[in-house]
């Protein structure tokens, strides 16, 4: 019993995934008041999908405290990033489902 428990453990554990990568250097001028992001389901280890930079800034939600951005950013809807602090790639797994998420961090 004790080796089938240690056996699971190693198929399993290994299936866990979570790596963020920065595509850009931030641009310390642009605070991060938003973040938007565009995913893709991963399911098998097969997807098919194109995640936009576009579609990430339409979907931007308050990340932190809106300070002087408060007027413009509408907390029911999706506000549109204008300006980017920085563009990230997101991959996340578990065992055999995940997602892989294009996110960009800026300000309306």
């Amino acid at each position: 019993m004790r080796l089938a428990l240690v056996f699971l453990c190693f198929a399993i554990l290994p299936g866990c995934l979570n790596i963020t990568n920065e595509l850009q250097p931030s641009n310390p001028e642009v605070k991060g008041v938003l973040q938007g992001e565009d995913c893709t389901p991963i399911v098998l280890g097969m997807a098919l999908g194109t995640n936009t930079i576009e579609n990430a800034k339409r979907d931007g939600r308050l990340l932190g405290d809106a300070g002087t951005f408060r007027e413009r950013i509408h907390l029911n809807d999706r506000t549109a990033i204008s300006r980017i602090r920085t563009i990230q790639i997101t991959d996340f797994y578990i065992l055999l489902i995940g997602s892989s998420c294009l996110q960009v961090i800026g300000e309306p």
